[in-house]
C-alpha cells in the first residue's frame, strides 16, 4: 500500500522535467519544418525557367500555311 502523498511542488518538478524533453523534441521538429521550407524555396530559386522561343513562330507558320491553301 502506497501512503506517499505528492505535494504540488513534487508534481510541478516532475512535469518540468518532462517538459524539457518535450520542448527539445518540439524545437527539433520546428527546426526541421523551417529547414524543409528553406530547401523548397531554394529549389524554385535555382531551377531554370525554360521558355520555348519557337512558340510565336509556330503560330505565324500555321497561319501562312492555312492562307496558302487553295479551296
Amino acid at each position: 500500500m502506497n501512503t506517499h502523498k505528492s505535494t504540488t511542488y513534487d508534481l510541478i518538478m516532475e512535469s518540468e522535467s518532462e517538459d524539457k524533453s518535450r520542448s527539445m523534441l518540439e524545437t527539433l521538429i520546428y527546426a526541421l519544418f523551417i529547414l524543409s521550407a528553406i530547401v523548397s524555396i531554394w529549389q524554385f530559386v535555382v531551377q531554370p525557367v525554360v521558355v520555348p522561343s519557337h512558340t510565336a513562330g509556330f503560330a505565324s507558320t500555321q497561319t501562312t500555311t492555312a492562307a496558302a491553301c487553295n479551296i
